[in-house]
């Protein structure tokens, strides 16, 4: 669905809200006017009718009431005319249809008011709708006096005539609030789809991109209320540019590393199947396996670097704690601290558990790394240790070797950078691949850790993996 047909789809049922209470109000209005005018004659005639009654000559000899012209104003329209009735305080009729007698029974002081008592002095009376002999009707009725007698009247009128000018009327007000709705919808219509052309505009240029076309977005393709949006793909643009650059360095990287073992595997192998048994054989199948091994190391550090690259969105995070952790590996690295003859210790928080959140597997490759780049640069019989701290949550790994220089800090933790050193023992460039510490760097920031290079109490250099409490 596009999004003006969301839009449309949002805004139906608040307008169709608002067109039902809006033909509701007009209904009550159109009604209300009905009864005022309805009122507004029938106080009228109540007045008027009051006046003469009022005006009789004693006993009402030789009168007649109502006048004639007042008879002829009252049925002025034949087919609603106006009925009155006018009773005492017994309620008996004195005037009028004795049929309305019923409606003046129902009359209690509290709904009744002292009329006035000239025509000139007439005001508005308040009435109600009823219904007599099946046919709705509007009813006024007052009290007054008259030679020291108390009265009351009641006139009353056919609502049937006003009903259908009603019906008529709110008929045409159906009509035209219908009309102006269908309106409102076909220009809303419109305008959301006049509105939205930039963001068709916008997504024709990218239909037309290929794929590997990251350039930023113009910002003229998209009305200003979505430069925010636009200004955010082409900041994620960038990133995606950076990303797939650096992609693009380690592909060609690693394939420069594993070209140089996988070649040499090539050539000793062809080599040594030429070889006759021998000692040189021997030492041609040691170099053989060797490089296997360096091959096959390389292999799992890139594996675990992607691994690694990807932890924020795939791995599960479960409790983990650090002591538990850092003696399983610190188990698994004695023969290659024994190999050296370095003298390794562990250091575990001695105040409980210290638990982090996060992949377990990629945790123990960190640190396996961490003390496997301890061990190459520390010379023979040197010192490296382990240590578990807990407030923050933290593995600190030191080393008595050459350190690291301040500006060598940063680049050791990019994929393939290393520091060229060499062995003292041997004499030989110290071995490696040059992913250790960017795998390093790679699980911390997963888990929202970071990692700093210091000088070690040790001598040499003091890596520090800090985790967040809680």
């Amino acid at each position: 669905m596009n999004l003006a047909a969301r839009l449309m789809e949002w805004l139906v049922a608040p307008l169709l809200s608002i067109w039902l209470v809006s033909l509701g109000i007009a209904l009550m209005s159109a009604r209300n006017t009905v009864d005022a005018i309805l009122d507004d004659g029938l106080s009228s005639a109540a007045t008027v009718l009051i006046a003469e009654w009022q005006a009789r000559v004693p006993d009402g000899v030789n009168a007649i009431f109502p006048s004639v012209a007042t008879r002829q104003w009252m049925n002025i329209a034949p087919q609603t005319p106006i009925a009155y009735l006018i009773v005492d305080d017994a309620n008996v009729p004195q005037s009028g249809d004795p049929d309305l007698l019923q409606l003046l029974r129902e009359t209690t002081e509290s709904d009744l008011q002292f009329a006035t008592t000239t025509v000139a002095g007439s005001h508005l009376m308040a009435g109600f709708n009823t219904v007599l002999d099946d046919e709705p009707m509007r009813v006024v009725r007052t009290k007054f006096s008259s030679r020291g007698r108390n009265f009351v009247v009641g006139v009353v009128q056919s609502r049937e005539r006003h009903a259908a000018l009603l019906r008529v009327g709110t008929m045409h007000e159906i009509t035209a609030q219908s009309a102006t709705l269908l309106v409102a919808f076909f220009l809303l219509w419109y305008g959301l789809n006049y509105v939205a052309l930039p963001l068709k505009t916008l997504k024709s240029h990218l239909d037309e991109r290929g794929a590997d076309d990251l350039r930023p977005l113009p910002e003229q393709l998209a009305p200003q209320e979505i430069e925010p949006l636009i200004d955010a793909v082409n900041a994620l643009m960038g990133r995606l540019q950076a990303s797939f650059a650096a992609q693009k360095r380690f592909i060609a990287n690693a394939a420069h590393q594993l070209r140089t073992p996988l070649a040499a595997l090539r050539a000793q192998s062809e080599l040594l199947q030429k070889m006759p048994d021998g000692a040189e054989r021997e030492q041609s199948m040691k170099r053989l396996t060797a490089t296997g091994e360096r091959a096959s190391h390389l292999a799992t550090q890139l594996l675990t670097l992607v691994r690694a690259e990807s932890a924020g969105t795939t791995s599960v995070r479960l409790p983990v704690d650090l002591n538990v952790l850092c003696e399983e590996v610190a188990l698994d690295v004695i023969p290659q601290a024994l190999l050296r003859e370095i003298d390794f210790a562990l250091e575990t928080h001695v105040g409980g558990k210290v638990e982090i959140v996060g992949d377990a597997t990629l945790l123990g490759e960190m640190i396996r790394n961490l003390l496997d780049n301890a061990f190459k640069y520390t010379p023979f019989r040197g010192t490296v240790t382990l240590t578990v701290r807990a407030d923050p949550p933290s593995c600190v790994v030191d080393d008595s070797g050459p350190g690291v220089a301040p500006s060598e800090q940063h680049r050791i933790f990019a994929p393939f950078a290393r520091v060229e050193l060499v062995d003292t023992e041997t004499g030989l460039p110290i071995p490696g691949t040059g992913l250790g510490l960017a795998i390093v760097r790679e699980v911390a920031d997963a888990h929202n850790a970071s990692v700093r290079v210091e000088k070690s109490v040790l001598g040499g250099a003091r890596f520090n993996v800090s985790f967040k409490s809680g």
